[in-house]
């Protein structure tokens, strides 16, 4: 067969394989930061400091579903940065309450503060988050102390910002919390195997590339590979 008329197949196969996954992409849902770049959707803080996991409202606007995931990243400038922490479709012209882990320990939540969907958080984060039931208290603590080992890269402040708000808001005593926090530390040392050194090594942004370009980037590799084209 002509090597022109195999190229051109493929070709077509690619953008049907594409124009297929995008066209249900978009009858499943778009995601949060796509609906609140068309200005779509708000965003807003519902639980105060101290509360584990916190909880924010998301109100769609939009024509389109809302595909809400776990590591989808709400940021504010005066406000906690928060991570969310379980999966959850939100229909058009509805609100959903979704819960979220704090990012940056030295902020304290805001009530009512309006947050900025900004893309996924890192593959570590996200990890945490998929091992943790955040309905259940101690569980949802237990992650989100994980996750501020990562964050501050084993630099955290027990007696500063929204650390403080825990140990006040749960009624916890400083030895118990402390002693949790070291917990915390074993316990993300022992997760991904490291060692104390190679912790602020897990605070690394992941791709954030689409499932799209991955089945382009895919795709593409393959054809490379059957006409026996180097990279």
């Amino acid at each position: 067969m002509n090597i022109r008329v195999v190229i051109l197949v493929l070709i077509i196969v690619v953008f049907a394989l594409v124009s297929g996954l995008l066209s249900y992409s978009v009858s499943d849902g778009i995601s949060l930061t796509e609906a609140y770049s068309n200005g779509n959707i708000k965003v807003i803080q519902e639980t105060s400091a101290g509360t584990v996991p916190h909880e924010v409202m998301i109100t769609n606007h939009g024509n389109n579903a809302i595909k809400i995931k776990e590591g989808d990243m709400l940021a504010s400038t005066i406000s906690q940065n928060l991570v969310i922490a379980e999966d959850k479709k939100i229909s058009q012209g509805s609100n959903e309450t979704v819960k979220a882990y704090c990012l940056n320990p030295s902020k304290r939540a805001i009530v009512d503060t309006k947050l900025l969907p900004v893309n996924n958080t890192n593959n570590a984060v996200n990890k945490i988050i998929s091992g943790s039931d955040p309905s259940d208290p101690q569980s949802a603590l237990k992650a989100q102390l994980q996750i501020w080992i990562i964050t501050t890269e084993d630099n955290l402040n027990p007696y500063n910002g929204e650390p403080v708000a825990v140990v006040e808001n749960q009624n916890l005593t400083w030895s118990q919390f402390r002693q949790d926090i070291a917990s915390a530390k074993d316990d993300v040392m022992t997760l991904f195997n490291v060692t104390e050194d190679q912790i602020p090594d897990l605070n690394q942004t992941q791709s954030n590339a689409g499932p799209s370009q991955s089945l382009i980037d895919n795709t593409i590799n393959w054809i490379k590979g059957s006409l026996g084209i180097g990279s």
